[in-house]
């Protein structure tokens, strides 16, 4: 196996691990995706409403409850997906930040990041459609799936852009929610009376949403709106890419980036040493010329030069401290 498979596998690992232990993630997926089929079933009006399916360029009159089934169903994947994106990114800032300072290539952790998002998405994407499936049979149901899960991809990129972004994980929860909510609102004509306006080819869900309703109410496919999907997860790719190049780079008081090679270059590899033979440690703690050395043991030098890292440097940007150099010296 390549090294570069080895950082994906091992960063890919990771991202799916942390996934799994998001236990409100879980929850929301076994308990509230059935509960809000089920309320849907049980309470939403089966009367015919009128419906813009732009696949044909015809106006569908569909059953009012089978289209709140799709747009409760995307709502339900777009929230999920969004959320648990948003706070595994979120929350693995920190770590990425001193993977990246510690030599990490950042295509394998965004790769990884991806690959988690894509498998996050089936899973969702496919119980929801199990859901939906007990209470209501469309006639395509492979598109409606596909439909599903375009959503939850387009919803996990947005997820990922909030957290790399964003400084507060409720302001991140809060966004995802109300885009969503927007979003279906907009294009539901159980919420919104003018949902056949044009301005709907905008948002995030048009195509997962033409998608729902041509599998449901048709034989075709809108393969020209769907094409409306692939924008906004090359969107999402660029804004992302340049968040998080932006926000791992390490600097230092100056203001210049530190990267893994500066640090491994800063610190030589000591030859061999006999045991209990002392070392001179020199220690920048100020500005280009300010370097302070101490002189202690082998092992002493070692753990000092280690804990002096790229982001610890950063960590403590007022007194720019990183290491510069080890040598031997006399008992």
């Amino acid at each position: 196996m390549t090294i570069g498979r080895r950082f994906y596998r091992t960063a890919t690992g990771f991202e799916l691990v942390e996934h799994a232990r998001n236990r409100l993630a879980i929850i929301l997926v076994a308990v509230f995706v059935p509960v809000w089929i089920t309320l849907i079933d049980l309470m939403m009006s089966e009367s015919p409403l009128p419906f813009r399916y732009r696949g044909s360029g015809e106006e569908l009159h569909v059953n009012g409850q089978h289209l709140t089934f799709i747009s409760g169903g995307l709502n339900a994947v777009t929230l999920i997906v969004g959320f648990l994106m948003f706070s595994v990114t979120y929350r693995s800032g920190p770590f990425d930040r001193r993977l990246v300072a510690a030599g990490y290539p950042r295509p394998h952790l965004l790769a990884a990041k991806v690959t988690a998002l894509f498998a996050s998405s089936v899973v969702v994407a496919a119980y929801t459609t199990a859901m939906v499936w007990v209470y209501w049979h469309p006639q395509q149901l492979w598109l409606f799936a596909l439909g599903m899960f375009t959503a939850a991809v387009t919803y996990g990129g947005i997820g990922i852009v909030l957290g790399v972004l964003l400084r507060g994980e409720l302001e991140g929860m809060f966004a995802i929610i109300m885009i969503s909510l927007i979003d279906v609102g907009l294009e539901s004509p159980v919420v919104n009376a003018g949902s056949d306006n044009d301005l709907v080819r905008f948002l995030p869900m048009y195509g997962s949403m033409q998608a729902g309703v041509g599998a449901g109410f048709t034989r075709s496919v809108p393969w020209q709106q769907l094409a409306a999907v692939p924008v906004w997860w090359a969107v999402c790719a660029v804004i992302g890419l340049v968040a998080f190049h932006v926000r791992t780079r390490v600097y230092t008081k100056s203001g210049r980036p530190v990267t893994a090679a500066m640090a491994a270059a800063s610190v030589p590899i000591p030859r061999p040493v006999a045991p209990g033979e002392a070392v001179h440690v020199s220690v920048r703690v100020c500005g280009e010329t300010c370097v302070a050395t101490d002189h202690m043991p082998l092992y002493q030098g070692l753990a000092v030069l280690a804990a002096l890292s790229a982001e610890q440097a950063q960590d403590h940007a007022e007194q720019n401290v990183y290491p510069l150099s080890i040598r031997r010296g006399a008992n």
